[in-house]
C-alpha cells in the first residue's frame, strides 16, 4: 500500500508531537461543529417521517485517507466512492450517491441506507484538491421493493428489497443529475419525500464541505493534516491506556443467538466471538468470528467483512468504552479511525451471517448486528470479572401501510427503542435507541398524518427486571387504527 495513494486508509500516522494541541483542540471542535451543523440541516429541510422525525440518520466526517475524523455519531464508510472515482478526477459541487450492500465495503446494510458523499476541495497554490469528505447517511421511508418500506421480512433475495445503486456521482459540480433522480424516485412509492431528503442530504453535505474548506483556507492544508493525525493518534492512546490496559491478556469465547430469520422455521443462528488481548504494540484485540452460523435463508445477514472489518471496528468499539474509570469518562472518549489498528478481525470462509454470498438478504440484519455488540459484552465481561452492562434489546421496527381516511397511501414506520441492559454498579438506561440522536414519532405529528391515535405511550413499569442494578425500562406504546 502506498502512502501517497489517497484512495486507500493510511493507519501510519506522522510524528505529532510537535503539533500545537491548543490548535488540535480547536480544530477538533470545529470538526464536531459542522458535523452536528450537516446533522441539523438535514434535520431541518427534509420531508420523511424515518429522517425528519425518527432522525434515524447521521453524518461524518473524513480526511483524504479516508480515515474517519469525528467520534459524535457513526456514518458508513467513503471507500466505496474512492474505489470507484479517483479522487484527482472529482470536482467541487460534486456529490456521490450509493446504496449498494454488497458494494459499500460493508459500511450499508440494508437497501433503505441511502448514502451521500461531498469532497472538500483545497486550493494551495496548484488547483483544487481533494483534502476531506462530508458524508450523510440515512434509513429512507421507500426504495422499492416487494412491500412498502423495502423491509421485506419473507425475502430471500436482495433483489426483493428494492433498489440497488453502486456509487454514482449525483450531483455534478454543484447541478442535480436529473436522469439518475428519476430512476431512483420512480422506483420508490414515496417519490416525492426521497427526492426531498435526497435534496436536503446532498445540500446538507455541500454546506459542511464549504465549512470544511474554510478550515483549510484558515490554517493551511499541513497545520489541518497534521491536527487530523493528532486527533486520531489521541483515540489510539486513549484506548491503550484507559480501556486495552484493563484487559487481561488471553483468549476468552461467547457466544449468542438470533431466533428466526423470518423464513425459516424458528431455530438458532449462532454469533460467536473469540477475543484475544495481544500486548503487542501496548494492546491488540483480535475479534474472530469463526463459528458464526451459515447465512440465513431470510433477511438476517450482514456484509461485514469487507474492507478487512473497518465498520465493525468501530461498530463495535464503543462496547469497549464501558471499560472507562467513570460513565462520565466514557462519554468523553471518541470513537474514530483511531480505534482501527488496535483491532484484528478474522472471519469465516464465505457463507455465513457475516460473510453472506450475493444475493442473499440482509433488510433485517439489524439484529444480528445489534445482538453482536450484547456478544462482544459478553465476551469482554468474562475478561473483566463481569464489570460490563448486560445484554439489552434496543430497538424494534414497526410498520403500517395502506390507506387513509380519505383514501390515499401511506405508510408509517416508526423504531422503538428499549431499556439498557443493568450496569455492575448502577441500573441501565430508560428507553434508549442505538441510533445517536433518534427518537420515537411524535404523537401528535403521527395522529395528524396517519389514521390512528395514540391512547398510551409510557415506560413499561418493571420492564427491567428484579435485582439490585436493574435493567433500564422500555416503553409501551397503544394505537387503536382508525382504518383497516
Amino acid at each position: 500500500m502506498s502512502a501517497a495513494d489517497p484512495a486507500q486508509p493510511q493507519y501510519r500516522l506522522t510524528n505529532t508531537a510537535t503539533v500545537d494541541p491548543v490548535l488540535v483542540e480547536i480544530i477538533e471542535g470545529y470538526l464536531a461543529s459542522v458535523e452536528t451543523e450537516v446533522e441539523t440541516a438535514i434535520g431541518r429541510t427534509s420531508r420523511s417521517p424515518m429522517i425528519r422525525d425518527a432522525h434515524d440518520y447521521r453524518a461524518g466526517i473524513h480526511d483524504r485517507h479516508l480515515r474517519k475524523l469525528t467520534g459524535r455519531s457513526y456514518s458508513a464508510l467513503v471507500h466505496p466512492v474512492a474505489r470507484d472515482y479517483p479522487l484527482a478526477e472529482m470536482s467541487p459541487g460534486d456529490v456521490f450517491f450509493h446504496n449498494d450492500v454488497y458494494q459499500s465495503e460493508g459500511g450499508i446494510g440494508h437497501l433503505p441506507d441511502l448514502c451521500v458523499t461531498a469532497p472538500v476541495f483545497h486550493d494551495a497554490g496548484g488547483g483544487p484538491e481533494v483534502v476531506a469528505f462530508v458524508q450523510a447517511f440515512g434509513h429512507h421511508d421507500d426504495i422499492g421493493g416487494a412491500v412498502p418500506g423495502s423491509m421485506p421480512s419473507h425475502a430471500t433475495s436482495v433483489f426483493e428489497e428494492g433498489l440497488m445503486v453502486p456509487p454514482i456521482k449525483l450531483w455534478d459540480r454543484g447541478v442535480p443529475c436529473e436522469q439518475a433522480l428519476k430512476i431512483m424516485t420512480r422506483n420508490s412509492r414515496m417519490p416525492e419525500s426521497l427526492a426531498a431528503d435526497l435534496d436536503a442530504e446532498c445540500s446538507a453535505c455541500l454546506m459542511g464541505a464549504r465549512r470544511m474548506a474554510e478550515l483549510f483556507d484558515r490554517y493551511g492544508r499541513d497545520e489541518v493534516e497534521a491536527c487530523f493525525d493528532a486527533i486520531l493518534d489521541q483515540t489510539t492512546h486513549t484506548f491503550r491506556r484507559e480501556i486495552l490496559s484493563k484487559i487481561p491478556d488471553g483468549t476468552y469465547v461467547w457466544e449468542d443467538y438470533a431466533e428466526h430469520d423470518g423464513v425459516d422455521e424458528p431455530k438458532l443462528h449462532t454469533q460467536r466471538i473469540t477475543l484475544t488481548k495481544l500486548p503487542d504494540d501496548g494492546g491488540r484485540l483480535v475479534i474472530d468470528f469463526t463459528g458464526t452460523a451459515p447465512q440465513a435463508k431470510g433477511p438476517i445477514n450482514h456484509c461485514g467483512d469487507y474492507a478487512d472489518g473497518n465498520f465493525l471496528k468501530k461498530w463495535l468499539a464503543p462496547i469497549l468504552r464501558n471499560l472507562a474509570d467513570s460513565p462520565e469518562r466514557m462519554a468523553q472518549i471518541d470513537v474514530n479511525e483511531g480505534v482501527v489498528p488496535l483491532i484484528e478481525m478474522r472471519f469465516p470462509p464465505p457463507g455465513t451471517l457475516l460473510t453472506p454470498v450475493f444475493p442473499a438478504p440482509t433488510n433485517a440484519r439489524t439484529f444480528v448486528i445489534l445482538r453482536l455488540l450484547g456478544v462482544l459484552a459478553g465476551v469482554l465481561a468474562k475478561a473483566v470479572d463481569g464489570r460490563m452492562p448486560a445484554d439489552q434489546e434496543t430497538i424494534r421496527y414497526t410498520g403500517v401501510y395502506g390507506d387513509d381516511l380519505d383514501g390515499n397511501p401511506y405508510l408509517m414506520r416508526e423504531v422503538l427503542g428499549g431499556g439498557s441492559g443493568g450496569r455492575y454498579y448502577a441500573d441501565g438506561e430508560d428507553t434508549i435507541h442505538v441510533v445517536p440522536d433518534s427518537r420515537n414519532l411524535p404523537t401528535e405529528f403521527s395522529e395528524s398524518r396517519f389514521p390512528f391515535l395514540v391512547e398510551r405511550l409510557a415506560l413499561a413499569v418493571d420492564s427491567g427486571g428484579a435485582g439490585r442494578y436493574r435493567g433500564g425500562l422500555g416503553y409501551e406504546k397503544h394505537i387503536r387504527m382508525l382504518e383497516d
